[in-house]
């Protein structure tokens, strides 16, 4: 057999690199996330100093009715902010025991919370969406963590199961959770939910009611998400800790159809390229510690990975398609070391590879190719063909800790989250890919 040729050579080492990559992040995760320790409770809390915003948008009633229920249970104040729309949410707040604040024309979340804010005069402030329910003793549990130097407590959310959808929705949020444990450690939060957070309220204010939480840019444009993600940015910025109770659970609605799921994750996508480039460049990014570095510099990269692999396959190892070039299929399976993110993967670079280059899907070269498929694979030279088994067997491994971490963490429904929620990454797949080539898109929220 002919030694492997300097293609080869660099291809592998680039495999094992990404191999130890994808290594290290799962494993480092999957440990940190399941020892997490929150910090002490405090005993004593101040109930009568906190003050709940919700902002509102053509919300159903009857969703909006069980998340005012819920918060008056909690016994705090309450302000309503009604985006371009009155009633029945005036009515419904007021019977309540709450304020409404009504905008004449509807302008968006952020211009919402910063009217609400303006007529907060507790010293915290609690951010709550419309369609997010709180558990009993929620905000007290909040608030219990809010220590001299914390600037800011989100809570964990769940997903109110029911629909398919609602499986993909939870999936996703279990795995965020999971890389959000791992991260908390530090004391520096990745993320303070928009769904239901608390914060200091002086501290917040006279941000939330500046130009550049209202009327943010990028490239020039209009960037409208991402307000949770900026928040927690500030805090950390003025020197405060940010932390997450995982152990408060806030309910809150999956997306009703399958278009609006898609578009929240594109909304998602979009707002991580975002904020990479703004903490790289304000560097907030270094403030929470190596792993929130490492982990979001790994996820970042990964689709610039994904197309150098589409690159060396499609026009170097000469690969056409997938499933029909068993050659193609055992190197591809070395990309991700997640068994669930293999197939949406290489699908995905098929269709961008496709669109941008028009490198044809199925073709007669693919038609050889799986003709003579098994026949191309024993021609690999033996060290290229048996470093490619022990790569492919070693991506398996480095998964199984976060998955085992993942499992951990899911409280209920697990097998049937974890199947029905792969359909959901298998779309996320697609969706990060649309969003790394309209990232500049940032003007529109595209679900409300």
């Amino acid at each position: 057999m002919s030694h492997m040729n300097h293609v080869e050579a660099y291809y592998l080492l680039f495999t094992s690199l990404t191999l130890l990559l994808s290594l290290v992040y799962f494993g480092a995760n999957a440990y940190l996330s399941l020892n997490l320790k929150l910090p002490p409770r405090r005993r004593e809390v101040e109930l009568d100093q906190v003050t709940a915003v919700i902002p509102v948008y053509n919300e159903d009633p009857e969703t909006f009715s069980k998340v005012l229920r819920s918060l008056r249970k909690q016994g705090v104040r309450f302000i309503v902010v009604g985006d371009g729309c009155d009633e029945p949410y005036r009515r419904m707040t007021t019977e309540m025991g709450g304020e409404f604040v009504h905008l004449e024309r509807r302008s968006g979340k952020r211009e919402a919370l910063a009217h609400g804010v303006k007529n907060v005069r507790t010293k915290f402030t609690l951010l709550l969406d419309s369609d997010t329910l709180l558990p009993e003793d929620g905000v007290r549990n909040l608030l219990s963590l809010m220590s001299e130097d914390v600037g800011g407590v989100g809570a964990n959310v769940k997903i109110l199961k029911g629909t398919t959808i609602s499986y993909f929705s939870e999936l996703i949020e279990r795995l965020k959770e999971a890389t959000m444990r791992s991260v908390s450690g530090s004391g520096y939060a990745v993320l303070l939910n928009g769904k239901c957070s608390l914060y200091r309220t002086e501290l917040i204010r006279p941000f939330i009611q500046s130009r550049e939480f209202r009327n943010p840019t990028f490239m020039g444009r209009s960037a409208l998400v991402g307000d949770d993600k900026q928040l927690t940015n500030f805090v950390i910025s003025k020197g405060y800790r940010a932390l997450i109770d995982f152990d408060t659970v806030v309910v809150t609605t999956p997306p009703e159809t399958l278009r609006k799921f898609a578009l929240q994750l594109l909304r998602w996508a979009r707002a991580n390229y975002y904020f990479f480039l703004r903490e790289l460049r304000d560097g907030t990014m270094f403030k929470r510690g190596p792993l929130y570095v490492y982990n979001f510099i790994y996820t970042s990269l990964l689709p610039f990975i994904l197309i150098a692999f589409s690159f060396v396959d499609t026009y170097i190892l000469g690969s056409v398609i997938v499933d029909t070039n068993l050659s193609d299929y055992d190197v591809a399976l070395l990309n991700g070391g997640h068994f669930l993110l293999h197939f949406p993967f290489i699908l995905a670079k098929r269709l961008v590879f496709a669109f941008l280059i028009g490198s044809p899907l199925i073709n007669v070269h693919s038609m050889i190719h799986l003709a003579t498929g098994i026949h191309h694979v024993f021609s690999i030279p033996l060290r290229f063909r048996y470093s490619v088994i022990l790569l492919h067997m070693s991506s398996y491994l480095t998964s199984v800790p976060f998955i085992y971490s993942l499992w951990r963490i899911l409280r209920d429904e697990k097998v049937k989250t974890l199947v029905l929620g792969s359909f959901g990454l298998f779309i996320q797949m697609f969706v990060v890919i649309y969003a790394l080539l309209t990232v500049w898109k940032l003007d529109k929220w595209l679900t409300r």
